[in-house]
This record gives structure tokens, sequence and C-alpha cells, in this order.
């Protein structure tokens, strides 16, 4: 219940006016004006719902602070953001109002985002700036640190003597605050500002950014959390939360009525985890004759601060400050009508305000329920004294906030409404009441990924025991279900198994009234499936050729089995294994597979297996076998693999040559000598695994240099394609060196097909440490094409300088 002691001297006053024959309003200021919907825009990329709703929000916070001054409507400036949502709001930034002494949070921010640190003799100046808020300290950073302020003590009027200012006109643009400028007289406490740009302002104290390191961020806020005198922001700010905030009072020489009352702060921690900046900013408010302080425009901020706040504790799940509220307003004049200035919340869960008038014999009172955030009346009726009167309403179907505005055609009091969102006693009485509870704002997140979610629950006996549930609401496929990481903790993650729209629904059982609930919506997004594993995953494994790989874990963007190079010979059978990764594990998969030799197949996905599908190849070839997994809702994951496929039927090869050696093939060389190459290479016998064979390859006249040997065991298998390509692999020596070395030479003659670039045979060698892996891709030594694939049809072999690339027919 408001405090009724300023607006009773006002209807008093207008009473007498009334009484003395005289019609008209008083000549002080009308607090709270509900008659419009405040300019505010409100943002969240990722909860637009909630930004909608907080757009309401701080409407009614900016209608509970507009006044009537001098016949015009008075709007405070607010501003809001949040950053667990990514929600910001703020309200019409065409005004400008002075900082008065909040100005000193940004003359401390301006001297930390210097590149040198604050001085020995700044830094206590600093302090007490922020935790005093003394002005004779900031008024000497004013001027001596940041060069702002009049030069001397000279005429207060004569503003020639005005410094430019330079170094915090330059922070400010730094820091984005484009509407925040000092004022042309000088002064620090007439600098102009908007909410928004506090709000920016205050996001370089509370987050990390390019301006304030993060140990001058943390200073900055243990002093704002230590600056005496709190209000605005403080104001039903969440229990246990930390606030580190700047106020400001001045009149600067003004008139009585021309106080600038500000208050901007960040708000972290709490049991929900709070984190957000608000900003509040009024101007022209009265001052009390038995007060130096703008009490009123304190009060004024406070009630801003306390819309705010609560709207933002109750979108969280937390209605304690938003629950058993109440608000009464008499009438005493037929002239005048009389409002309640403090919002009242529909009831959270059931979504209605009760009307509680009181007429007396002989008067009928005309009731509007206003919408405080956009001054629609959303009801209305009459109520009429005496016996029979229909003095209690209860407005269903409501959310947010509103007000009792009411009229009389009988004066001299007697006439009053209160408008209330309970029922029973308020908590404190004799009466148990059921649990207040909240599920908290509607969340975005991704399907199989655990998704925070906080709830909120309250009883007058204590913490009730609760539990979550959930039940998909659309778009979600047969099986589509979410689990809790703790179903009867407040603050837990959800985790659901298909992507849609699930409610999750929060129940509070206090074991004497009935259970109460509240839900909330998740919306989840699909999630591309991908073929193979992620680390530390196992897949069914195995392959159907004999001399198979040993059995591994499948890679992420690779199916278990074949693996890389794995070596068939032509005509048996390849199968490829590829288990599946989804977070969405409801979806159904189906594969699509392309073997690379001009065939392909769809095959539906089985349980963990994954996509099992098997092929023969009938020629000899290097082939880079292609998956594309694709999930119910069309989201889609690919892999690769590629197979070498020998044929010891399919011919030989005996060449000789060199290649003009390209710049940087020779790794750590500039060298661009020739290089030269010999490959012999034959299955003797239809039933040959491995052919007899000699690989060699060096730079002529620098023998020391560069010579690779395989010797006469090496070459582990030779492909020769029915097109006239070739290509080898196997291992070998390197002179002067230690240790292992592979590779893999590949080329193609012209005499077979007319692939081979520049119409001529060409060649290319690979040679790299088999330390770093038993194929190439790492560990190079030497590679002439090395922006070309490692498969034989995109090997893009080089040009012959001198020499030939022969096949023969087989034996």
């Amino acid at each position: 219940m408001r405090q009724r002691g300023p607006r009773t001297a006002l209807v008093l006053t207008a009473v007498l006016l009334a009484i003395g024959g005289i019609v008209g309003t008083p000549a002080v200021a009308q607090a709270a004006v509900f008659t419009e919907a405040p300019d505010v825009t409100c943002t969240s990329e990722e909860h637009p719902e909630l930004a909608g709703r907080l757009a309401d929000v701080v409407r009614a916070a900016v209608n509970t602070g507009s006044q009537v001054h001098n016949g015009f409507v008075d709007q405070p400036g607010v501003a809001f953001y949040d950053r667990v949502t990514g929600t910001e709001c703020w309200s019409d930034e065409s005004t400008g109002y002075q900082t008065a002494s909040l100005v000193k949070a940004a003359i401390m921010a301006a001297l930390l985002a210097r590149p040198q640190a604050l001085t020995d003799a700044e830094r206590p100046q600093v302090e007490k700036m922020i935790i005093e808020s003394d002005n004779e300290t900031a008024l000497a950073l004013w001027r001596d640190s940041l060069g702002c302020g009049k030069d001397g003590d000279g005429d207060p009027d004569d503003n020639s003597n005005v410094r430019p200012c330079t170094a915090f006109r330059n922070f400010l643009e730094a820091a984005g605050t484009t509407g925040t400028y000092p004022d042309d007289g000088g002064a620090f406490g007439d600098t102009y500002t908007t909410a928004r740009d506090q709000v920016t302002l205050f996001k370089l104290f509370a987050y990390p950014n390019d301006l304030i390191e993060d140990s001058r961020r943390e200073y900055a806020l243990d002093l704002l959390r230590r600056a005496e005198r709190k209000y605005g922001v403080t104001s039903s700010a969440p229990p246990g939360t930390e606030r580190a905030v700047k106020i400001g009072f001045s009149k600067l020489g003004g008139e009585d009525d021309e106080w600038h009352v500000t208050s901007t702060g960040h708000v972290s921690g709490g049991r929900a985890g709070y984190d957000y900046v608000l900003s509040l900013l009024s101007d022209d408010n009265a001052e009390l004759p038995f007060t130096p302080l703008p009490l009123n425009g304190i009060e004024r901020l406070d009630r801003i601060g306390e819309v705010v706040n609560c709207g933002i504790r109750e979108l969280h799940g937390d209605g304690s400050c938003v629950d058993y509220q109440d608000d009464s307003c008499d009438i005493f004049s037929t002239q005048l009508t009389c409002e309640t200035d403090r919002p009242v919340w529909a009831h959270r869960t059931e979504n209605w305000v009760r009307v509680d008038l009181s007429a007396k014999l002989g008067s009928t009172v005309h009731w509007e329920l206003v919408d405080a955030a956009n001054g629609t009346v959303v009801d209305a009726g009459d109520a009429v004294g005496g016996e029979g009167c229909e003095c209690e309403r209860t407005v269903r179907g409501l959310h947010g906030l509103y007000v009792l505005r009411l009229r009389t055609d009988q004066g001299l009091g007697g006439d009053d409404g209160t408008l209330l969102n309970y029922t029973g006693e308020k908590p404190g009485g004799s009466t148990d009441q059921p649990p207040v509870v909240g599920a908290g704002p509607d969340l975005r997140g991704d399907e199989g990924a655990p998704i925070s979610i906080a709830g909120f629950a309250s009883d007058d006996g204590g913490t009730p025991g609760v539990r979550w549930s959930s039940e998909p609401v659309s778009g979600v496929d047969t099986g589509g279900a979410c689990t809790f990481a703790e179903p009867t903790s407040l603050r837990t993650t959800v985790t659901c198994n298909d992507d849609g729209t699930f409610r999750l629904t929060l129940t509070a059982n206090d074991g004497v009234n009935g259970a109460v609930s509240d839900s909330a919506q998740v919306v989840t997004a699909n999630v591309a499936p991908s073929v193979g594993g992620t680390t530390g995953q196992r897949a069914p494994l195995g392959v159907a050729a004999a001399g198979a790989a040993p059995a591994v874990a499948a890679a992420a963007g690779q199916p278990a089995s074949p693996v890389d190079w794995q070596l068939f010979r032509a005509g048996e059978s390849v199968t490829v294994r590829a288990p599946i990764t989804d977070p969405g594990t409801n979806d159904t998969h189906t594969c699509r597979i392309r073997w690379d030799d001009g065939t392909s197949e769809d095959v539906t996905a089985t349980g963990s297996a994954g996509c099992v599908a098997t092929h023969t190849y009938r020629h000899a070839g290097m082939f880079t076998i292609d998956l594309a997994v694709t999930d119910d809702d069309a989201g889609q994951g690919t892999g690769d693999v590629m197979v070498v496929v020998y044929d010891p039927d399919a011919g030989w090869a005996n060449t000789d040559g060199s290649i003009a050696s390209p710049s940087g093939s020779l790794v750590g060389t500039g060298s661009r000598e020739d290089v030269w190459f010999h490959l012999r290479a034959q299955y003797y016998h239809s039933d040959d695994t491995r052919p007899v064979a000699t690989a060699k390859t060096w730079v002529a006249g620098s023998d020391a240099a560069y010579r690779f040997d395989a010797g006469d065991r090496g070459v582990d298998w030779l492909v020769v394609t029915p097109d006239g390509k070739v290509a080898a692999k196997g291992t070998g020596t390197l002179q002067g060196r230690s240790g292992r070395y592979g590779f893999v030479f590949y080329g193609c003659t012209t005499r077979a097909t007319s692939g081979c670039p520049g119409g001529a045979d060409a060649f290319r060698t690979v040679v790299w440490d088999l330390a770093a892996g038993p194929n190439p891709g790492a560990g190079t030594v030497y590679d002439n094409r090395p922006s070309a694939g490692f498969d034989l049809d995109l090997s893009e072999p080089q040009r012959l300088r001198t020499g030939i690339v022969s096949i023969h027919p087989p034996h």
C-alpha cells in the first residue's frame, strides 16, 4: 500500500478550491500519468517474446514515473539491458536529462579507459568521488585530468573560458554514447545524457570490452558497490544480488521544482543468476520545504525501479514482489478523478485483478480499470451506494499491470476504491496461502543440448516441494520428450530429444493447499546429424574384406569402416558402416552413398549401426566414397572416406623421367632444381597381394639434399586404371636422415587417356615423414602439387620435363 501523505495534500487542495467556487487543478505536479503508451523499444534476438513482455513493463514504469508539470506530461528516461537473455529496452531517446552526480561514473570510466593507469594522486580522488560522491574531488578530476570545466573562478555566466573537454568527449565517442555531451557552461553535473547511454556506459563496467581492461572494471565495480546512498535501481531489486550503483541529484541554481534525480547501476547474482544494467533518469522534481533533498524525486525513481525490478523478477520466475499487491484511492470532488498510482500486477497464474469499491449512500462511483502500459481502459462500471451495490468485480483474462481510476457524482468524501490481486489475508495473517510458483521465461535452445531453466516457488509456510514436468505442444514427432537433470530442483537443465515446442511445467505443493503450477515454453531447433562419432564415442565397427584395418572409433565426418587409404582387391566387397551422431535422439535418418564409380544408393539408418551398405568395385582405382545423412527434419551432415582398389590383372608400370620442380616443393627450401623419379612395379601372379617393385626420387646433382629410395620391398600396392592412370604407395628412407618415410607416386600416360595435363605424360611425387602419420597430409618433405588432392582422379600430376610413363599389359 502506498504512502498517502503527498497525494492527500493534493486532493484536499482540490477540494478546498472546489468548495471555494474555483474550478481548477492544483499548481503542484500530478504524479503518475496512465493515459497513453510511451515510446519504448525492446529487442532480443534469442527471446523476442520476452522482449515484448518487458516492453510493457517498461511502458508501465515510464507511466508510473510520469507527471504533469506546468501543463505538460514529463516522462522519465528508462533503459535496461539483460545479459542473460540478451534483451535491451529503452524509452524515448529524444529527451536528454542532466546527469547531476551520476556523471561521476562517466568521469571514472574516462580515466580508466586511458592507456595509463591512475596516478597516485588520482586514485584517492576517484575513490572519494564515487564512494562519498564528493564534488570537490570530482571537480579536480574534471578539470585537471580530463581538461573540462572553466579556467579560473571568473563570472559564472561567462562561457568564453570553458575548456574543450577533448579527452572526455573522445571517450564518449569511443564508448558509443552518442546522446551524452558536456554542457556549454562547463559544469560536470550539467552534462546531458540519455538512459540508454547510461546503460551503455555501465556495461563497460559490468562486462568485458575493448575500452576498459578487466582489472580496472573490477576496481570500478567495487567502488560502485561501496558507494553511499542508493535508490531507484535498488528499489525492489532481487534479493541476494550485488548492486553497483551511482546516483545523482541536484538543481544547480535552478528553481525549487527543477531537481534532477538519477540512478544507474548493475545488478548481478541472486538465486536466479540475475545480470542486468538499469538506468532511471528524471528532472522537474519539486523540492519539499522541510528537507534540502528531493525526496519526491527519489520516491519517483523508487517507484519506477520497483515496477522494472519486479517485472524482471516476475519474468524470471520470482513473483514475490508482484503477488499480494493492492493500492487504493479516495475521491472527494466531482471535479476531479482519483487514480491509483502504483500499478498492480494481474494474478500471475489465474490472470485476474479484483476491483473493491466503497460508495456512500446516494452516490454513484464510476470506475475504470486501466492498462498501466498503454492507458487503455480494459473494463469499467458503476457502483451505486446503498443496499445491493455492485461494489466488487473480478476482471479476468488479464496479463500485465493495471491501475484503478474513479469518478463520483457526490463530493465531500466517503467514496474510494481498491485494486488488488489476491484473496484472503496477505502473508503474515492467519490464513495459509497457496504457494506462489513461476516457471520462468520462455526459452529457446537446440535439441539434445541441456538448456538452463530457473523457476521460483515460495510459500508462507516455508519452501514448498516442487517438480518439473514436460509435454510436447507442436512440431514434435511421436516419441519426442524432454528430461530434467534434477526434476525436483528449481534451477536445473532440461534436454529435449526432438525439435519443436514443449511446455515445461513447474508444480509446487505446500502440503496444505492444492498444488499450484506455472508453465513456460521451450522451442528447440533441429540440429543436423553428423557422420561418425565424436571424441570418446565408440561405434559398431568392421569391414568385410580380408586384411581390413583394425577397428577404431569413428572420427567425426568419417564412417567407422572403411578407413582412409584402406586397401581392397577388385571384386571384393567393401562394406560401409556409418554410425550417426545426432543430439535429436528421436530423429530418423536416411543416407545417400555415392561410390565414386558412377553409382549411388540410398539406405535407411538402423539403430546404433547407422547406415550400412556393401559395394563391389570391378576395376582398380582410388575411390572417394561420399556420404550424406539426412534427418526427418531435413537437417543434413556429410562425410567421406577414400579407399584404394588394386587389380593384379590390370597391368604394370615402368616410368622414368624428371619434372621441373616448382619453388617450395622441397619443403624448407626454395629449390627449383629438376626432380627425377623411377617406378617399376608389377604383380606377377593373379593372387599376388603385393607388387614386386622399386621406387626412387631424387634431385640431380645434389644427392645429399634429397634422395629417397623404397628399396626392393618398400612398395605396398600398385593401382593401374583402365583410363591410363597409375599410383603406387609405400615406405623407404631418405639419404642423410634417420627414420622411415612414406611415398605416393601418381602418373598418367597420353597413350591411354586424354586426361593428362597439356596432352603429355605427367607425374607427381609425395614424400612425408611417417612420424607425422601413415598417410600423406602432414610432415611433408616433398610434393610438387601440394594443393591437389590425394585421390588419383584429383592428384593433378605435373607434365614431364623428360621421360615417359609406361603402362604395360598384365604378366
